[in-house]
Formats: structure tokens, C-alpha cells, sequence
């Protein structure tokens, strides 16, 4: 009697610690899910910080879109579409490749054809 009881004891503390560890390690999982994000984020943020430097611009707030824009630049920024760091990176592009802007807007597939057709009707192009 004594035998089964050591017996069932010892098997309910094994239980205990392996619930223990597997809340542990689930925990750690959440966390290392966390890490993960913010490294992405980070990475991402990286990326815009490196497009800023090589367009010149000082700092991501330089350029706050206007009310009522009356260029392709804010309105892009204003309707959401963009964001400055992608707009610069279609500017670097349209650079490089000896093309217009609303071509590489296009081509990188930045800009909808229903956007570049309402950015046509707006008379921003």
C-alpha cells in the first residue's frame, strides 16, 4: 500500500513539473513571437531610414502632406496609397532606370491603374 502511494506521488510531481515546463515553453514561444515582430519592424524601419538617406532627406517628418494636395506627391500621401519612403524609393527607381515617375509608380506596383486613372482625372499627372 505504502508502495502505491510513493508510486502515484512520485508520478503526480513529474506531472506537475511537466505542466511547469510546458507553460514555460509556451511562454517562451509568445516571446520569442515577439522578438520576431519587432526584429521585422526594425528591419523595416531600417529599410525606410536607408531609402530617406539615399533621396537626401533629413528626416521622415520633413515632408508632412499638405490639406488639400495639388500634386501627385501629397495627394498619393493624403489618400494613403504611399507612404514618403515608398514614393522616395519610386523616385530613386524612376532615377535609375530613365523613366517617369508615374512609370515607375506602375511598374513597381505601387499605384493602381484605377489610382493613376483617377490621378488623371484630378489633372495631378
Amino acid at each position: 500500500m505504502a508502495t502505491i502511494f510513493v508510486c502515484k506521488s512520485i508520478n503526480g510531481n513529474f506531472e506537475l513539473k511537466s505542466y511547469d515546463i510546458s507553460n514555460k515553453e509556451k511562454i517562451l514561444n509568445e516571446e520569442l513571437q515577439d522578438l520576431r515582430d519587432k526584429r521585422k519592424e526594425l528591419s523595416r524601419r531600417l529599410d525606410d531610414l536607408k531609402t530617406l538617406l539615399k533621396a537626401g532627406v533629413k528626416s521622415q517628418k520633413s515632408a508632412a502632406p499638405e490639406a488639400s494636395p495639388t500634386d501627385l506627391k501629397g495627394w498619393l500621401l493624403q489618400k494613403g496609397v504611399l507612404t514618403e519612403t515608398q514614393f522616395l524609393s519610386a523616385e530613386i527607381y524612376a532615377i535609375e532606370k530613365n523613366i517617369d515617375l508615374t512609370g515607375a509608380l506602375l511598374t513597381l506596383n505601387m499605384i493602381s491603374i484605377e489610382v493613376y486613372e483617377e490621378a488623371k482625372k484630378r489633372k495631378l499627372l
